[in-house]
């Protein structure tokens, strides 16, 4: 069996920093990413293709696909998740820099609330 190149953008299921693959941030961060900026190019192939047989779904990269309906009129119908959602999470996600200045902020400010209290004593 050919084990998989790792890719230090990608978090996947053996993710090390993770204690559970299905609450990791970096994940989040990266689907949220996938949606706002991945490619539609192989939904619009599924579109335009005759049949099912004309393509291979499985190599396909749906990601950014929420919906395909398939009436009986023989149309089809893909509705994509919001990319405009997608970006307004990731705006909410705080940069790394952020938190540990928020971090920062936190601690001196129960150093200085250690130091008034003591001077009280």
């Amino acid at each position: 069996m050919r084990k998989k190149k790792q890719n230090p953008d990608r978090c996947d299921e053996n993710c090390m920093g993770c204690r559970n693959r299905f609450n990791c941030k970096k994940r989040v961060l990266l689907g949220y990413e996938r949606l706002a900026f991945g490619s539609t190019a192989d939904a619009f192939r599924l579109l335009m293709c005759n049949g099912f047989d004309d393509v291979n779904v499985d190599e396909m990269n749906l990601f950014n696909v929420a919906e395909i309906k398939k009436p009986k009129d023989g149309a089809m119908e893909i509705k994509f998740f919001d990319r405009i959602k997608a970006l307004e999470h990731l705006g909410d996600i705080p940069e790394p820099e952020e938190k540990a200045a928020a971090f920062y902020d936190v601690l001196s400010d129960c150093a200085k609330g250690l130091r008034e209290d003591k001077n009280e004593f």
